[in-house]
């Protein structure tokens, strides 16, 4: 098994970077596994006597939020393998492999359906920073599994790294995973009928529209040449706070769209 932490340091994006064969056929493998599960379950309820669509819509909005992964790459210095992947686009110079689509639709769309049932219950302020603490914490840990497996990595000096995974990352990421949300359940909980596929391109617009703003104080640090700890510490720690305040309001946007606003 490669440990994806080879490149740290290295300036130029490593274009020639070999993908692990036994890895990528694991993680490939399950999240390919999942998905299926999740999609069969999604036709069921939207096929069956309960005429559900809210699943599948979801799963196909984020799977279209891929679309996001050359720029998202591009903006924080991480890079896939493109040698012997399963590759299933590319751009900006970076190759995104299929299992990224596949980690994607884990990514986005459970968390997205839990943080709408919440706001659905009308969560507390206390509530909904515990439940954002285990979504870093468990999105953490799968990246960083996928960094020590070796199937992507970060490259250049980037600040606050741990295990492979610069922690200012996971924080930024998900910012983009609360605008997904909020856009998908705005679409799911007041458009009716056809509208409601509005969802399978507002909710990736969303996610990128708050990204890149979001990373963006980051990521101007780190394409600074010679940068260290002086300038791309403070400029990352400055995305961490532009997207919890994001994520901060976002919780008044789940609960408006929840309807449970004046209830909490």
């Amino acid at each position: 098994m490669a440990i994806g932490t080879q490149y740290i340091g290295v300036e130029a994006r490593p274009l020639d970077a070999v993908m692990p064969a036994l890895p990528q056929d694991i993680v490939t493998g399950v999240t390919g596994v999942l998905v299926a599960l999740l999609y069969l379950y999604a036709f069921w309820q939207a096929f069956s006597a309960k005429r559900d669509d809210r699943w599948l819509i979801m799963l196909v909005a984020a799977s279209i939020t891929i679309l996001m992964e050359p720029f998202a790459c591009f903006m924080v210095k991480a890079h896939h393998p493109a040698v012997g992947a399963y590759v299933l686009l590319s751009g900006l110079d970076v190759t995104v492999p299929w299992q990224l689509l596949f980690f994607y639709i884990l990514y986005f769309a459970p968390t997205g359906a839990y943080l709408m049932w919440r706001a659905s219950k009308g969560v507390s302020a206390a509530g909904y920073w515990m439940d954002f603490i285990g979504i870093v914490l468990l999105l953490w840990a799968a990246e960083a599994l996928c960094i020590w497996l070796g199937v992507w990595f970060f490259y250049d000096y980037n600040p606050f790294v741990l295990a492979g995974l610069p922690i200012w990352v996971s924080l930024t990421n998900i910012s983009a995973v609360y605008a997904w949300s909020v856009a998908t359940s705005y679409c799911l909980d007041h458009l009716k009928g056809a509208a409601r596929w509005t969802a399978v391109l507002a909710a990736p617009f969303a996610a990128i529209a708050v990204y890149g703003p979001v990373s963006l104080p980051g990521a101007v640090a780190l394409y600074r040449d010679g940068a260290g700890f002086d300038v791309t510490g403070p400029a990352c720690a400055a995305s961490v706070l532009v997207g919890l305040a994001f994520i901060a309001g976002a919780r008044h946007l789940l609960l408006l769209s929840a309807g449970r606003l004046r209830s909490v």
